[in-house]
């Protein structure tokens, strides 16, 4: 039977598109899911492009104790650590010169990088409360830092009597030597530490030491000295401008100079100036002085009653001396030819101690002088200088509480000897 032909046609379109269905179905169930490849561009001006990773600083600390003898040359050989950086070293410190007077038994730092051994810091511990930091910048030189911990102050009282001779009778009672060579220079006028002593006689010193936490640092000042002889006694206390005087207010000691030079040479070619540009590196540094235009042989004359403590040849100050007048004052002379003292001589006010000269890192003859005010570096010119004879009236206050406390503490103190041991000593 055959279908009409509206039939027929219409049945073929549903047989195609059930065809056409089935083939889609197939395709999709087979294929593999589309991957989205579309790259997304960050506009350029936001854009960071980052540098290659540079590998780490392989860093090694060297912690060395200084020895007696040691130099900062010979350390650097011990460790293999090249002469041209301990030159720019000296170059860093020759505002301060803290490289230059290494003291036994304090500690150096050193940072190095272990990958070709060249120096990155240098730490220079001068005590548990003061270090010299010298830290190499982008340059590849090094900047200096002196940092000082503030730390407290306590006063303790010293005190004995004298069986023998003064230096082993304070040793034994706790005082250092160098207390005891400020202890004789301050009372050299008064006492005669040979012939003036006897046995029994007695010595009280107050001492005002620091501490970080309950540590002693290592920074002392003589606050006050009292000697009880046969003949009566004898006494010397610091005041705020740095000078000993007797219990009354007497100077027990001579008047500073300002200038270490005669008149004809005092011409000043570089003044005192924390920020100025040196002549000679064009570097911002510290001129820690005062510059004097003097012609070689020059006669230079200490400005105050002292002891020298230092005769050094810096590539960079020179020939230069150092003079410590009391345990506040210290007087530096840069750029010598000659030495007309030694270390460990008392030297007197306007005593001729050296000749100037054109030695070190400079652009022309001259003297560089420095004052220094517990470490401190102070303009010579502009300081307020001890050059009274008398303490004025606006410390005598506070020197007259610093005469009481010592009385106070003089009397606890041979109250507690006398508890202690049944003696009564006799004031």
């Amino acid at each position: 039977m055959l279908l009409k032909r509206p039939v027929f046609l219409s049945i073929l379109i549903v047989v195609v598109i059930a065809a056409i269905y089935l083939v889609k179905v197939s395709y999709f169930s087979t294929a593999q899911p589309l991957v989205d490849t579309t790259i997304k561009v960050t506009p350029y001006a936001n854009t960071v492009v980052s540098e290659p990773q540079r590998a780490p600083l392989r860093v090694q600390r060297i912690h060395y104790v200084i020895q007696e003898g040691d130099s900062l040359s010979l350390i650097f050989d011990k460790f293999s650590l090249p002469q041209a950086t301990l030159s720019k070293l000296l170059a860093a410190d020759v505002s301060d010169l803290k490289l230059d007077n290494l003291t036994p038994k304090a500690r150096l730092e050193l940072v190095v990088d272990a990958t070709d051994q060249h120096l990155i810091q240098l730490i220079y511990h001068h005590s548990l409360a003061e270090r010299a930091v010298y830290v190499l910048n982008k340059e590849g030189e090094f900047d200096y830092e002196y940092v000082e911990e503030a730390g407290e102050w306590h006063s303790q009282m010293y005190a004995g009597e004298i069986t023998g001779s003064f230096s082993v009778a304070a040793i034994n009672h706790g005082l250092t030597s160098r207390q005891i060579a400020t202890i004789s220079r301050v009372l050299s006028d008064k006492i005669n530490f040979s012939r003036d002593l006897r046995k029994g006689d007695r010595f009280e010193v107050l001492v005002n030491e620091q501490y970080l936490g309950n540590r002693l640092t290592g920074k002392t000042e003589i606050q006050g000295i009292r000697f009880n002889l046969s003949n009566g006694p004898i006494s010397a206390f610091l005041a705020e401008d740095g000078r000993f005087y007797d219990r009354d207010g007497n100077s027990l000691e001579q008047a500073f100079n300002r200038y270490p030079i005669t008149k004809e040479y005092r011409r000043i070619t570089s003044p005192f100036n924390p920020h100025r540009k040196h002549p000679v590196t064009g570097r911002v540094t510290p001129h820690n002085g005062t510059d004097f235009a003097t012609p070689v042989g020059t006669p230079i004359y200490s400005t105050g009653d002292g002891q020298v403590v230092a005769i050094k040849n810096h590539p960079y100050a020179g020939k230069y001396l150092v003079i410590e007048h009391n345990s506040v004052y210290t007087t530096r002379y840069l750029h010598l030819s000659k030495f007309l003292v030694r270390v460990g001589e008392k030297v007197k006010r306007g005593q001729k101690v050296a000749l100037s000269g054109a030695t070190g890192r400079l652009t022309g003859p001259h003297l560089h002088f420095e004052v220094l005010v517990r470490n401190r570096p102070v303009d010579a010119m502009k300081a307020n200088l001890p050059l009274a004879q008398a303490i004025s009236k606006d410390e005598k206050p506070a020197f007259s509480a610093l005469v009481a406390m010592f009385d106070e503490k003089s009397l606890q103190y041979w109250k507690n000897t006398h508890d202690a041991s049944g003696i009564t000593h006799v004031s």
